[in-house]
């Protein structure tokens, strides 16, 4: 069976981990060595290109989109409304967020008290009053605050071009997904690169005219997010067809390039090259999910298990924890050298991770009713 019809792809659930990994000692390097200079020549550092790592997660989301939305409407008897449908897509994708969100934001809240007791100008009811727009996902609308987890800039983007991409989809599915997408999602990502010599960034304006501008970081999500269900598009009526078809050389030799497209985008993440190969790192990221999905490489036989299942299922979790770890060690173990510091982070995001997933495992079925129903019955 082709990888791309599987409820379940365990090479991309492992990637996903891998990039969350990318993303972690990215923050953990900027905290606690400082940002390497990438002026100085090309060296390994502590993933100084880490951030990448959202760039797969957006391909991700769309890609997931677009396979969602092809299900649908391949069951749909009859008509539905577009609006209705966008709607519901949204609410599903933001309640199923919103638990791990809600306890991290209080986790690392509670870390932030902590740190600062013995600050009196210091006011946690003015810090939460500021992080409001953090606390419900839309400070990347442009109602910004003060976010007290910064890097769940991400998941506000996200919802937000979710929003717009579903519903085009939702328009005319093949048009957009095989022809608009990947069309728009170059279009944005040369607007960015002329703009910018970076891919990533967040909150740097882009003008669209009028005086009016939209963060970078929305203008990225967008079209890496396009470009994801364009990854859908091509892997299931592109390649995946070829899958039955294909002989044990050509199958080897597409292993052989997708783990070079994986490599090759972690390698650049390492080292300290221009932010112009942050665009070149995109493309083997685009290639290398786009042969993991489509079922032509033998990499689901070895990563089609459930520990890179659980891995997957990890990450969020990773993601929202990190930076309460990284604030505690730096703030209580400021004496340790670097090398400890980064082993404590590690530690902590690990134990935050774990509190963060028990426990918004436990919010999740309060919120549906599961909890109750589940108590009932066993009574």
């Amino acid at each position: 069976m082709a990888s791309s019809s599987k409820k379940r792809n365990g090479t991309l659930e492992f990637m996903r981990f891998v990039f969350c990994l990318t993303i972690l000692f990215f923050h953990i390097g900027k905290y606690t060595y400082g940002s390497p200079s990438l002026t100085k020549g090309v060296f390994l550092a502590l993933f100084p290109h880490g951030a990448m790592g959202v760039e797969f997660f957006f391909l991700l989301t769309g890609l997931f989109l677009a396979q969602s939305l092809d299900k649908q409407l391949q069951r749909a008897e009859k008509k539905t409304n577009v609006f209705a449908d966008t709607g519901k897509y949204f609410w599903k994708k933001y309640i199923s967020t919103f638990p791990q969100h809600i306890v991290a934001f209080a986790v690392l809240f509670g870390v932030m008290v902590l740190i600062h007791l013995d600050m009196p100008e210091w006011s946690a009811w003015d810090r939460f009053c500021q992080a409001i727009p953090n606390l419900f996902l839309i400070q990347m609308t442009g109602v910004m605050g003060s976010p007290l987890n910064h890097i769940e800039w991400y998941l506000s983007a996200m919802l937000i071009a979710v929003i717009i991409v579903y519903f085009l989809c939702r328009l005319n599915f093949k048009v957009v997904t095989r022809y608009v997408a990947p069309v728009a999602s170059i279009g944005l990502l040369v607007w960015m690169c002329c703009e910018f010599p970076s891919l990533t960034g967040v909150t740097r304006p882009m003008y669209i005219g009028g005086g009016l501008s939209v963060y970078k970081g929305d203008i990225r999500a967008l079209a890496e997010i396009l470009l994801g269900t364009f990854v859908y598009s091509l892997g299931k009526y592109g390649l995946a067809p070829l899958a039955d078809k294909a002989g044990q050389s050509v199958r080897i030799l597409l292993t052989v390039l997708e783990w070079m497209m994986y490599v090759g985008a972690v390698v650049i993440t390492l080292l300290t090259l221009p932010y112009g190969w942050e665009y070149g790192a995109l493309a083997f990221i685009f290639v290398g999910v786009l042969l993991s999905f489509s079922g032509l490489t033998y990499s689901g036989e070895v990563f089609d298990n459930n520990v890179c299942y659980f891995l997957g299922k990890i990450t969020l979790p990773v993601y929202l924890s990190q930076l309460s770890a990284i604030y505690a060690t730096n703030y209580y173990l400021k004496d340790y050298d670097n090398g400890f510091k980064v082993w404590a982070i590690v530690v902590l995001t690990a134990v935050s991770s774990a509190i963060t997933m028990l426990a918004s495992n436990f919010l999740g079925n309060l919120l549906s009713g599961k909890y109750f129903r589940k108590k009932a019955s066993a009574e």
